[in-house]
């Protein structure tokens, strides 16, 4: 997951209720980082009609502040480039080995809570320094079970919590149907104007 996010159009993605502050969320970008291939480069993503980008050279103009890219999107297609193609036989064990552990623990009705972030919305550009945490939501992404983020108001700072619901593979409706009576009770979503 990396929480930062900027276009040409509207410039880098604001937390609503504090602009000081990244919005947070999860991207299925980093669950391929050692286990799954994607089909193109994260450097072709990035480049404008299927031309590669260059990431040293993206980097050199970030630093200027000329890239349009992330600075997590540029580490991300930098660490591409020394990766290799095949993920480790350890790494897939380790995979497989946890993936059946939670399919077994929760079956076909079982709900886990677990929290989408070891913080609430870090402030731009913080999460460079904590580049493992978006483990909390990328090992789900790995693992493919479903997942549903579910709003559960706001903490003292006037910022969205929530957690994250993860079920049993083929068992979205139970994450559906657990977000709704959670996000009633606790008091789910806020306007930013009315927080």
């Amino acid at each position: 997951m990396w929480l930062e996010s900027h276009n040409h159009l509207y410039g880098i993605t604001n937390n609503p209720y504090d602009t000081s502050r990244i919005p947070g969320g999860s991207s299925g970008t980093h669950a391929y980082l050692g286990v799954a291939q994607p089909p193109k480069a994260f450097a072709e993503l990035m480049g404008d009609h299927g031309k590669r980008v260059w990431p040293v050279w993206e980097m050199a103009k970030w630093m200027l502040g000329l890239s349009s890219h992330t600075m997590a999107a540029i580490g991300l297609a930098l660490v591409e480039m020394f990766q290799s193609s095949r993920p480790s036989p350890f790494v897939l064990q380790q995979k497989e080995e946890l993936q059946a552990y939670l399919e077994d623990l929760l079956g076909t009705d079982g709900v886990l809570l677990y929290p989408s972030h070891p913080h609430i919305a870090p402030k731009h550009h913080h999460p460079l320094f904590t580049p493992f945490n978006f483990c909390y939501t990328g090992i789900f992404n790995i693992l493919g079970l479903p997942v549903t983020q579910v709003p559960l108001g706001l903490s003292r700072e006037g910022l969205p919590l929530g957690l994250q619901l993860v079920a049993g593979r083929l068992q979205d409706h139970l994450t559906l149907a657990t977000a709704l009576h959670l996000e009633r009770a606790c008091g789910g979503w806020r306007e930013p104007a009315t927080a």
